[in-house]
């Protein structure tokens, strides 16, 4: 399952699941309903806590494509994040992830897919984050709290399966607007908590 939305973000969110990151069948937006922020195109580099953490760049970018062929190309929904982790013991890691970003209740929310690195092959299921930016184009990310989407699937809040006989796997198998509906309705500071992952804006 997708243990981690970048390589970096387990550590920075103090390793809150003590299982996989939840995954959903369905995004909080489709393509056609997602926003496209500006606000996130850029290079950042990630904050580290200790001086001898790895060093994280990142490159957030929305995909273009070519009407007919021809003509400047027009930014799609599609998010594209590289990042590329300068590790202590002398290698290099990269990983490659494509977001859809919505804009519900007032917060901002990722649903992110896993497209290169160790876990391509799950890439067809989304996990869920939170974001903001700051007035200086920082950004800050909060994954999605396993235990409250365990007690929403418990309760049938939501539709979705709880296994846990390796750790806590989640899988929701419920509709974008269901999942969107009861993300909205959510206190975004409990349904996405713990410490965020920093990052830090050097060019757009």
């Amino acid at each position: 399952m997708n243990i981690r939305l970048l390589p970096a973000l387990l550590a920075a969110a103090t390793l809150l699941f003590a299982g996989c990151l939840p995954e959903s069948k369905n995004p909080l937006s489709t393509p056609a309903t997602s926003t496209i922020d500006p606000r996130l195109e850029g290079i950042y580099v990630a904050r580290r806590d200790k001086k001898d953490d790895d060093l994280a760049g990142w490159h957030f970018h929305y995909r273009g494509a070519k009407a007919a062929g021809q003509g400047p190309a027009r930014a799609t929904p599609w998010l594209e994040v590289l990042d590329i982790e300068h590790r202590q013991d002398g290698a290099l890691k990269g990983n490659a992830y494509r977001v859809l970003t919505t804009h519900l209740g007032g917060h901002d929310y990722m649903s992110f897919i896993v497209v290169g690195g160790d876990r391509n092959q799950y890439a067809t299921q989304y996990s869920f984050a939170r974001y903001e930016v700051s007035w200086t184009g920082d950004i800050r990310i909060w994954l999605v709290n396993s235990d409250v989407l365990t007690q929403a699937i418990q309760s049938g809040k939501l539709r979705g399966t709880v296994k846990t006989s390796h750790g806590k796997d989640i899988l929701l198998t419920d509709s974008t607007a269901h999942l969107a509906a009861f993300v909205a309705a959510s206190d975004p500071s409990v349904l996405f908590s713990g410490k965020p992952l920093a990052l830090h804006r050097v060019a757009k």
